[in-house]
């Protein structure tokens, strides 16, 4: 062979090895680009993929760039040459990148192209007839001769075998394998924890897998207790980064002093008490997911603090000067509504719509009662292994728990369970183990199928022993333990209902004798 062909050879060779045999595809994709520039002379090369959910191609590997430039290089479809060779399905060689209109230069790596020019390759990566992304390198004209159509052959051989690498990225993720083969099961399946047989859930599912495999910010809304974390947790484990960290942050728990802190992390001596530099959640979670906790409880200067590290993926810790790149998925979760407190002036209407890029809307309980029996049964089965034991739901169980309103939404009812499961020795669940006030009619729009649960559930053991003698409780009793109910027991939110202090809550719940630390 001749020493050109024996380079692309062996540079085939070293490009198979790494994409087969390193685990991480970043890394994977990095030394294959690697190998690129030290056997072929090929510098600046850039693998971008294609992202469904946000519509743009983004640079997912560029050893050559620092990740503040990478993360710059996003482009729609057809914008640019990486765009145009994206949606048209086309290689593309440039003699004089600095002479092409097309080449936008968005990341700012290629400088001082008129005094050294350089040619520009682009080829479409595939798996199949779909497009999954762009491999694209640059030469030198100083280096000498170039041969476009052999160097584009050669690229098509190699974004071949880098579009079978990242397709298999997909398939040996569990989750990811049930997104793409149609005869997947179904959503829940995929995503443990989440439990939803009825058409609202159902939908929601779907909407967590289809964003998961995407690199967007995401926006969950939902009442306390409907599962918010959970939803982050299946977006990141669904999702490529489900390798890398997972971390979570409330934005109420913490004062406002602390929280710049908190998030960004601090330099030694910052501030009284700061012996050492530490990372801030954003530097921990580098790679993987943010999980932002109650954003709309932060102070508005916290907002164009968080607002500009989203914008810019770059940050300073406290009371440093340098600036810190991060690549991080952020999802948000909020119980307030957003929209009314953009208009009052309350949230930022730019940090908004960066965080909505995608909205997952959960719905409480209490609207979708049909998915009950299946979450507590689920429920059921799952904190029995953590407390060692075998324990079953009760048909007049499940009539009560059918029967409820569940303010607190599915944490109360978890806690409901947790505090009969762990109170009781009984095998099978029953009415009178809930603690929960005497069963009364669904609402008259309940659907078909929770009377069918009820059905079922009538037949699942005996008759129900005769409910527990007692009125409702009257007057003040009863007004606390409404709004404890309607606030999901959370002690301040009721306060603000009742128009008390915490303190009074208090003194009036121990008067009473309500058990809330049950839920």
């Amino acid at each position: 062979m001749h020493g050109r062909e024996a380079r692309e050879v062996q540079a085939l060779h070293d490009a198979a090895r790494v994409l087969w045999l390193a685990t991480d595809l970043r890394e994977a994709l990095d030394a294959t680009l690697a190998v690129l520039q030290l056997e072929l002379g090929m510098e600046n090369g850039t693998l971008s993929l294609f992202d469904p959910v946000t519509g743009e191609v983004f640079i997912e590997a560029a050893p050559e760039m620092r990740d503040r430039e990478r993360i710059l290089g996003r482009l729609r479809p057809g914008e640019g040459i990486i765009g145009r060779i994206f949606a048209t399905g086309m290689p593309i060689a440039v003699p004089d990148v600095g002479d092409e209109p097309l080449f936008l230069n968005r990341t700012g790596t290629w400088r001082d192209l008129r005094e050294e020019p350089r040619a520009f390759l682009g080829v479409p990566v595939r798996h199949g007839r779909t497009t999954l992304g762009v491999l694209t390198v640059d030469r030198r004209h100083s280096a000498g001769p170039i041969s476009f159509e052999r160097d584009l052959r050669f690229l098509e051989i190699l974004a071949g075998m880098i579009g079978a690498r990242v397709r298999l990225q997909e398939l040996e993720n569990p989750r990811r394998r049930a997104v793409l083969e149609e005869e997947a099961g179904a959503p829940e399946a995929r995503l443990p924890g989440m439990v939803g047989v009825g058409r609202r859930m159902r939908e929601v599912l779907e909407r967590v897998e289809r964003v998961a495999r995407s690199r967007a910010t995401v926006l969950v809304r939902g009442e306390s207790g409907t599962g918010k974390e959970l939803v982050a947790r299946a977006l990141h484990e669904a999702s490529p980064r489900t390798g890398r960290p997972f971390v979570a942050l409330n934005c109420a728990a913490l004062p406002e002093a602390l929280l710049e802190s908190e998030l960004f992390g601090h330099e030694k001596g910052a501030f009284t008490g700061a012996a050492a530099g530490t990372k801030g959640r954003f530097e921990l979670a580098d790679g993987g997911t943010l999980f932002l906790d109650e954003v709309g409880e932060l102070s508005l200067s916290a907002q164009a603090k968080l607002l500009r590290a989203i914008q810019e993926r770059q940050f300073e810790r406290v009371g440093g000067r340098r600036p810190v790149t991060v690549d991080v998925r952020i999802v948000a979760a909020t119980n307030r509504d957003l929209d009314a407190a953009v208009k009052e002036g309350e949230f930022r209407l730019d940090l908004f719509h960066r965080l909505s890029v995608v909205t997952v809307l959960l719905p409480p309980l209490r609207e979708r009662r049909e998915d009950l029996p299946a979450l507590a049964e689920h429920l059921v089965r799952e904190l029995s292994e953590e407390n060692g034991r075998e324990v079953r739901l009760g048909g007049d169980a499940l009539e009560a728990l059918l029967a409820h309103d569940w303010p607190g939404n599915v944490r109360q009812l978890r806690n409901v369970l947790e505090a009969a499961i762990v109170s009781t020795e009984a095998a099978v669940l029953r009415a009178a183990h809930l603690g929960l006030e005497p069963a009364r009619e669904a609402p008259g729009d309940a659907c078909a199928c929770v009377r069918d649960a009820r059905a079922r559930a009538a037949g699942l053991d005996a008759p129900p022993a005769a409910a527990a003698e007692g009125a409702v409780p009257a007057g003040e009793e009863r007004e606390v333990r409404l709004a404890l109910e309607r606030a999901g027991f959370v002690k301040a939110k009721a306060a603000r209902l009742l128009g008390m202090t915490v303190r009074q809550l208090d003194w009036r719940v121990r008067k009473y004798g309500i058990a809330v630390e049950r839920f």
